[in-house]
């Protein structure tokens, strides 16, 4: 809760907060502790959907989106690892193809 209040300040406020990788897209309880108290900045979770895992578990209407998105972490940590084991390491992020440009 701390840090998304610290992001939240530093940013302005936040119109989305998306909860992701194992823990987050799997436990309904992990994101309702996360956003139990975050309501000042907009985030009220549907008690239902959330429990459900469904894709968007905020409340309808609410400033800020509270969304579950599924990812494949494992399928990530392959294809960096095949990148560096082929000397292609860094070839995908944008933070060095602008340096390269």
């Amino acid at each position: 809760r701390r840090e998304v209040g610290a992001l939240a300040a530093v940013l302005g406020g936040m119109d989305s907060l998306v909860f992701t990788g194992g823990i987050g897209e799997h436990s309904a309880v992990i994101r309702q502790e996360i956003c139990q108290g975050l309501e000042h900045l907009g985030v009220v979770l549907d008690t239902d959907a959330n429990t459900a895992h469904a894709p968007i578990v905020s409340r309808r209407g609410v400033a800020c989106v509270v969304r579950v998105v599924r990812t494949n972490e494992d399928l990530m940590v392959a294809r960096h690892t095949r990148a560096v084991l082929q000397g292609r390491a860094g070839t995908n992020d944008r933070r060095q193809q602008c340096k390269s440009a």
